[in-house]
């Protein structure tokens, strides 16, 4: 199964003498973004982010860089900064510009085809989340994949009420191995993914002791978790930094009401949310009201001055390794 994984750190070595100075790996830095803003024109950006990047590893290359790593994210917009590193510097992270950014997850993929395949005529940006259990998650999850979604794994997790999460759901007071049995089985029924965040588990996600295992798994895989926040006493995050997993967590629910009106709200509430923070994660579903909206308000995304971002890029961002940027507007849905 293709499996993408995120940046690692990159390496400390002592520089080398014969490097490339600070000078050099700016003018290569440079010549990148210029390859970069060329390539936002690009009738097909995925292919020309590939070249862009090839382009700046063998230019960082010549100079004499040991390592250039970007991240060959799946996306229909160019990616909002560049990492690289060259002998005697400290990683760079050079923004291309402050554009706020909103990530934007569609839940529940893979019951119902039809709207599964509504959910894939979004942008490429938009991330497709897949319940494991549906008998065409791994083919719909495929399709997404090749329409340039990245895809992420919507784990069934142990909710305090009665709800039934779905087959094989991660429960509280499961033995280890068993805990991760359930996640290969979950992962086994998805393609292509990036990582995974919890479908209902309200109970699962307050439980430090029952997180441990499944965050030991995911980090052996190189998978994040977005922690939808399903509960105020979400031991997600806390975990996930303790083992060594790239986490954050969802900031907005774009559907909690389905009517037109309160999506519209929400919406709203999402761009005031991204120009104060800089950005933003928000989970919806694949109801048609949900669908719609979306269809219609990222069209016009970029004109009202964001720029939508896969996941990953956001995670990426707000990662313990950063600082964190969100510090506001956080909510939680009723606990199922």
């Amino acid at each position: 199964m293709t499996k993408r994984r995120y940046l690692e750190d990159p390496p400390q070595d002592p520089p080398k003498r014969g490097g490339p100075g600070p000078l050099g790996f700016s003018f290569a830095l440079m010549f990148g973004v210029a390859l970069a803003l060329t390539a936002d024109t690009h009738p097909d950006s995925r292919s020309a982010y590939a070249q862009v990047t090839r382009s700046i590893s063998k230019t960082l290359q010549t100079l004499g860089a040991q390592t250039v790593a970007y991240d060959p994210l799946r996306m229909g917009d160019w990616p909002s900064r560049v990492l690289a590193f060259a002998p005697g510097l400290r990683a760079t992270q050079q923004p291309v510009d402050d554009t706020p950014m909103i990530a934007i997850v569609i839940d529940d993929l893979g019951i119902n085809a039809a709207r599964t395949a509504q959910a894939i005529e979004l942008p490429a940006n938009v991330t497709m989340s897949f319940l494991p259990y549906p008998s065409r998650s791994r083919e719909l999850s495929r399709r997404a994949h090749l329409a340039g979604h990245e895809v992420i794994v919507h784990l069934p997790m142990q909710p305090t009420g009665a709800e039934n999460p779905g087959e094989r759901a991660l429960q509280t007071g499961l033995t280890p191995d068993e805990l991760q049995q359930r996640l290969g089985w979950a992962l086994s029924r998805v393609s292509d993914y990036d990582g995974v965040n919890n479908h209902m588990g309200s109970r699962f996600t307050a439980s430090r002791a029952d997180l441990i295992p499944v965050m030991r798994e995911l980090k052996a895989r190189g998978l994040f978790f977005l922690d939808s926040r399903t509960t105020a006493k979400t031991q997600v995050e806390a975990v996930a930094h303790e083992v060594g997993v790239l986490t954050s967590g969802r900031d907005v629910f774009i559907d909690g009401e389905r009517s037109a009106a309160a999506i519209a709200r929400q919406l709203s509430l999402i761009e005031d949310l991204a120009r104060k923070n800089g950005n933003v994660i928000a989970i919806g579903h694949p109801y048609p009201e949900t669908l719609s909206a979306l269809s219609a308000w990222t069209k016009t995304i970029k004109e009202r001055g964001f720029r939508l971002a896969p996941l990953r890029e956001v995670v990426i961002l707000r990662d313990a390794r950063t600082p964190p940027l969100v510090t506001a507007g956080l909510s939680f849905s009723p606990a199922p």
